[in-house]
């Protein structure tokens, strides 16, 4: 199974580009699963509803402002259903092609480095 993993260096009030932008899963078929997992490094600070993620798929909200969990010394990083990183678990239902649109936002003065994976499944 495909997992699309990235690292955003995210400016001082930014939004970033659509995760999946470019790549093979741009648009998944049908039932497919799409699993989101997203830690931020705060750089020492405790704040993490200064960055969140907003999570679209044919333009259905499944998660708008949603606060990214603080990366945690000694917690590994992954996708996996089990990680207290993933903010969404979802299976597509669009009949023919399906769109999930995925970005991050940073309201801090900061510049915020983003770990994202997204499983993408059957």
């Amino acid at each position: 199974m495909p997992l699309v993993k990235k690292r955003i260096f995210l400016a001082a009030g930014g939004t970033s580009d659509q995760v999946l932008s470019g790549t093979t899963f741009e648009y998944v078929d049908p039932n497919t699963v799409l699993r989101v997992a997203a830690a931020v490094d705060t750089a020492g600070t405790s704040a993490t509803a200064d960055t969140t993620m907003d999570f679209t798929v044919n333009n259905s909200e499944f998660s708008r402002n949603v606060s990214v969990s603080k990366l945690v010394d000694g917690e590994p990083f992954s996708a996996a259903e089990s990680s207290n990183y993933v903010l969404n678990n979802m299976i597509t239902t669009g009949a023919i092609r399906n769109r999930p649109i995925i970005t991050f936002t940073n309201t801090t003065a900061a510049t915020r480095t983003i770990d994202v994976a997204v499983f993408i499944g059957n």
